[in-house]
């Protein structure tokens, strides 16, 4: 009989754990007992913030994995590695990143720096620990990060909401797929975010503020990391052990507010 790993049980594996949503859903989930959990990103989170991770949950608990999630071996060897010593019990892809360029412009490599990231990263996270899951006998939970900009047009950022489109149908295709084994696939979708990558000095170019977009959510203002992380480790967990195959909207009612997707494109 296959054995569900919780993240009680195991080590979650986080892309995009430097920072923003990723970052604070690996604090989330030490603070509510996970086993351990491996922070996977390109860089290191900031020293301090890896020193007071490591002081506050034991330095037994928080691992760093430097990878490029865009490379299928490099990206398994780090999750093969990571159950070498403790099961991986989940997996959340958070990595990503965002461009605004007018269609007309866009060349193939402007596709894959965010097809690469998005997509193939969401994938080959999900497949290395499938295979883990697959060759021990036991199923664990693997969480997407879509975004409400897979259900409208954005003009002039067509790669992040194709790429976020492909996330979820990824999600449904897997979900289905590895049904069998007991994994369960799932994916948050949030609206705007009060994260690093929309700091005033970072946002990319053509990119609104948050302080310009808030008032397109139903609630009047953009999500914190923390609510967007609550939704993932919920997904995680053993409470929502009959979900997969959703795409939960975290976007404060966002896609149910009219003209939200109309404005914020302009």
């Amino acid at each position: 009989m296959t054995t569900t790993l919780t993240p009680q049980d195991g080590c979650t594996v986080v892309t995009g754990g430097a920072s923003g949503i990723g970052l604070v859903t690996a604090r989330l989930l030490l603070a509510d007992g996970a086993r351990k959990v491996a922070l996977m990103d390109l860089n290191e989170p900031a020293h301090d913030v890896l020193e007071e991770l490591r002081r506050r949950y034991g330095p037994e608990r928080v691992q760093v994995l430097t990878c490029n999630v865009s490379q299928r071996d490099e990206v398994h060897a780090a999750v093969a590695a990571v159950g070498k010593d403790v099961p991986v019990s989940g997996v959340v892809s958070c990595a990503g990143t965002v461009m605004a360029k007018p269609s007309l412009d866009l060349t193939l490599d402007d596709l894959h720096k965010l097809f690469d990231v998005h997509l193939a990263g969401s994938l080959f996270t999900a497949q290395a620990a499938a295979i883990a899951w697959i060759a021990s006998d036991t199923a664990g939970a693997i969480v997407n990060t879509s975004s409400v900009a897979a259900n409208f047009g954005w003009p002039g950022r067509l790669p992040y909401p194709v790429a976020k489109a492909g996330i979820e149908a990824l999600t449904r295709t897997l979900a289905v797929e590895w049904a069998r084994w007991g994994i369960r696939v799932n994916a948050v979708s949030p609206g705007s975010v009060d994260s690093p990558l929309m700091a005033d000095g970072k946002r990319p170019p053509g990119i609104k503020p948050l302080s310009e977009v808030a008032d397109r959510h139903a609630l009047g203002r953009v999500a914190q990391p923390q609510e967007v992380a609550e939704a993932i480790t919920f997904l995680l967990s053993a409470k929502s052990s009959f979900i997969t195959g959703a795409v939960l909207a975290v976007d404060g009612g966002f896609t149910i507010t009219k003209d939200s997707a109309k404005e914020l494109a302009q």
